[in-house]
C-alpha cells in the first residue's frame, strides 16, 4: 500500500483581534502577502483548501475556499469542515499566520504522518503546535463528537484521536518555521529579525 494522498488546507477563520482585526493572511513579509507565501509552500499539492468565512480575500489564489458549517467554533470547527469536503485521504495543515512554513516542512510532515491518525510539530522545548500537521479523514468521526460535546480545543482532539508528535530537534528545521504572528509587534519582530 502507497503513502496516503494528502491535500493542504490553510486555517484562515480567526477573528485577529489582536492584530486589530487586520487579516492575517493578508499581511506581508519580504514583499509577499502570508497567504502568497502558504501558496508556494503547498504549490506541490494537488487539492488546496482555505477554511474562511470571508472567501474573498482568497480570490486569485490557488486555494479553495471551505466555510465553516457551524461558525464561530475556530479552527478545529475549520479543520473538520475542510475534511468533510477534501477528496484527498487527509491534509497537511498550517495556520495562515505562519509565514515561515515552507514546501520542505510540508514535506516532512507528510513523511511523518504515515501510519498516524494525526501528527504535528513540536518544537524543541517540547511544545506542541497542532496547528503545524497532518489530520487524515479517519479523524472526522472523533473531531466531530468533540465538537458535538462543546469541546473546542485544538490541543484536546490532537490528543483524543491519537495523534503523533513529530519533533523538529535533530532536524534541520529550526523553531522559528512554527512562527505565529498573532499581534503588530510579533510581526515588527519577525520584519526585523536578520
Amino acid at each position: 500500500m502507497g503513502a496516503p494522498a494528502l491535500g493542504a488546507l490553510v486555517l484562515a477563520g480567526g477573528a485577529a483581534r489582536r492584530m486589530q482585526g487586520q487579516n492575517k493572511a493578508l499581511l506581508r513579509l519580504e514583499g509577499r502577502t502570508f497567504l502568497e507565501r502558504l501558496a508556494e509552500a503547498f504549490d506541490g499539492f494537488d487539492e488546496r483548501l482555505i477554511s474562511t468565512n470571508d472567501a474573498s480575500f482568497a480570490a486569485g489564489s490557488p486555494f479553495v475556499p471551505v466555510a465553516d458549517r457551524t461558525p464561530g467554533r475556530g479552527p478545529l470547527e475549520g479543520l473538520a469542515s475542510a475534511l468533510t469536503v477534501c477528496k484527498s485521504d487527509g491534509l497537511v495543515v498550517a495556520a495562515c499566520d505562519m509565514p515561515l512554513f515552507s514546501a520542505d516542512l510540508a514535506r516532512f510532515l507528510a513523511q511523518a504522518a504515515q501510519g498516524h491518525p494525526a501528527a504535528a510539530c513540536e518544537d524543541r522545548a517540547g511544545r506542541l503546535h497542532p496547528l503545524c500537521g497532518v489530520y487524515m479523514k479517519t479523524c472526522l468521526p472523533a473531531l466531530d463528537a468533540a465538537l458535538g460535546q462543546g469541546r473546542l480545543r485544538m490541543m484536546d482532539a490532537f490528543y483524543a484521536i491519537g495523534g503523533a508528535a513529530v519533533p523538529l530537534g535533530g532536524t534541520a528545521f529550526a523553531d522559528s518555521v512554527l512562527t505565529n504572528i498573532n499581534t503588530p509587534d510579533a510581526l515588527e519582530k519577525l520584519i526585523d529579525t536578520p
